[in-house]
């Protein structure tokens, strides 16, 4: 398994064909998929980073998302 994950980076370190893919993982096989349904809510990610902002000590007004 350690090979396939070494194989993976190594594309996504080197493959000209990664450029245009955003929002998307790579998984063990080399292939693009894309990111789980949750990862897109909007809602959540600012919460998210509202307590991250909090517990680092962060203000989130100087910090653009």
């Amino acid at each position: 398994m350690e090979d396939v994950k070494k194989q993976s980076s190594i594309y996504l370190a080197s493959s000209p064909d990664i450029e245009q893919f955003t929002g998307k993982y790579v998984d063990s096989h080399c292939r693009i998929v894309a990111s789980s349904p949750a990862s897109y809510d909007e809602a959540t990610a600012k919460k998210v980073w509202q307590i991250s902002a909090r517990l680092t000590g962060l203000e989130q007004e100087s910090l653009s998302l």
